[in-house]
């Protein structure tokens, strides 16, 4: 048996390992023909090892140019790393990957050594989500301008009519016309809050759960922190999102309502001892609409949803574990040290 520690593994060993190892796997010599490909390589760009060992890399690479490629090709230094997200293309086949390269000089000739990884389903997601958010910025700005003038001047004429006399129809008139603008606010929320999350900080969930408490109308209901956990997060956003579920909560329940937070595996959750969440799929109550809130736009689990993509988080919605209620799991939480 080879000892690991010895360094004399039979070279077949090395020959299996990268022949098997599940990423495409390539040499390439001095002038940067393809010298060893290894199956994983040749099957992601739906050819045969033989067709592209001899064969230069720019011939597909498409990022490369045949007439600069030398200049490149030297450019690197012996034991340089580089990586890249470019696109691998052969016999009418485009693949997106992802490329890391090393040039290493062995008994005086230098070789790169490659990997790459298939980026479709990654591109895929990013397009996904980049349309989503221009469909959401769309609406924004139609929201914005098409439905704030109007409400303008619905308000304007509501303060004449008021200077004339009050009524409980005109009361009932400015209640619509607040839920309008509620219902405004929640869909420009929703459209900014699928940005990234660029420079996130340690931040108390037991801190910002009561700053975000003490903003909502809870009506007698309690919140208890079971934690002093910090998370990586946006502070300013996770309060929002604390926010969107306390009221979710309240408006949800008859009579006062208790809120628990708490920290879970890779994660944390809020959970209430309200009626529950209504039966169906549960994935749908983050749409927009689909949350139902009796007195509210119905999107803010929506907006809980965006907040916790935007931090690279999952949530999930299920029934409480111990009896009637929802319980709210974020999962994919960084910790803060």
């Amino acid at each position: 048996m080879c000892s690991a520690h010895s360094g004399d593994l039979d070279p077949a060993v090395f020959e299996e390992l990268v022949a098997s190892v599940g990423v495409g796997v390539a040499i390439y010599d001095a002038e940067g023909a393809f010298r060893y490909v290894n199956a994983a390589y040749a099957d992601l760009l739906a050819t045969s090892r033989a067709d592209l060992v001899g064969r230069p890399v720019w011939s597909v690479a498409t990022d490369l140019e045949a007439d600069r490629f030398a200049d490149y090709w030297d450019s690197f230094a012996d034991g340089e790393t580089r990586t890249a997200e470019t696109e691998h293309s052969t016999g009418g086949r485009t693949v997106p990957v992802s490329t890391v390269t090393t040039r290493r000089r062995i008994d005086g000739t230098s070789y790169n050594f490659g990997t790459i990884r298939d980026r479709s389903e990654l591109r895929a997601r990013e397009r996904e989500l980049e349309e989503r958010n221009e469909r959401l910025d769309r609406f924004a700005g139609i929201v914005a301008h098409d439905l704030r003038n109007p409400l303008n001047v619905a308000h304007s004429y509501l303060e004449l009519l008021r200077a004339e006399g009050d009524s409980d129809e005109l009361g009932m008139i400015d209640s619509a016309l607040s839920r309008m603008e509620m219902l405004i606010e929640d869909l420009l929320t929703l459209a900014q809050e699928g940005d990234m999350v660029d420079d996130p900080e340690p931040a108390s969930l037991d801190a910002v759960a009561r700053d975000a408490w003490s903003t909502v109308e809870t009506d007698d209901g309690d919140l208890t922190v079971e934690t002093d956990t910090a998370v990586v997060a946006d502070p300013s956003r996770l309060r929002q999102l604390f926010e969107n579920l306390f009221r979710n909560s309240v408006e949800h329940s008859v009579g006062a309502v208790s809120v628990r937070v708490d920290t879970a595996s890779d994660g944390f959750v809020v959970e209430d001892d309200g009626p529950g969440l209504p039966a169906g799929d549960r994935d749908r109550l983050f749409e927009p609409g689909e949350s139902g809130e009796p007195n509210g736009s119905g999107i803010g689990l929506a907006i809980v949803d965006e907040i916790a993509r935007a931090h690279g988080w999952s949530a999930t919605a299920t029934d409480r574990d111990d009896g009637d209620g929802a319980r709210f799991e974020f999962t994919g939480v960084e910790t803060a040290e």
